[in-house]
């Protein structure tokens, strides 16, 4: 399995981290992004918004064309091929003031890291 570790919360490197775990099991792999700190702030705001003002229109503007998907588009793109976890961090979850109920319909569920180094036989840290 590859465990990608998204701990930061610019929303490009987390939708390059989704990106990869679509392409990963497209290709067979199992994957399972663990989103921790500043990624879960991002992906419960639910914005494309970088910080970046020349960003953020290239992004608006591949979004609103089609060439570019939503984060949770992209997941379940990789979904489709069943070999994809979502597990969001439950310390960071706690220590951020989020609950379960925050998320996003597609995390698949809360957990801990040493989950995530003990089960990925390649560990990718975002």
């Amino acid at each position: 399995m590859i465990s990608i570790i998204v701990h930061s919360g610019e929303w490009d490197r987390i939708y390059h981290a989704f990106s990869m775990a679509s392409t990963y099991s497209a290709l067979g792999e199992k994957v399972s992004i663990f989103l921790t700190y500043w990624a879960i702030d991002t992906v419960v705001r639910d914005t494309a918004e970088t910080g970046d003002e020349r960003k953020d229109d290239i992004i608006k503007k591949a979004m609103d064309s089609g060439k570019m998907k939503s984060l949770g588009e992209m997941i379940e793109l990789g979904k489709q091929f069943g070999n994809v976890e979502i597990v969001v961090c439950s310390g960071s979850l706690d220590i951020l003031g989020y609950s379960e109920n925050d998320l996003p319909e597609w995390v698949d569920r809360v957990g801990g890291l040493a989950e995530q180094l003990m089960t990925g036989e390649k560990v990718i840290f975002i």
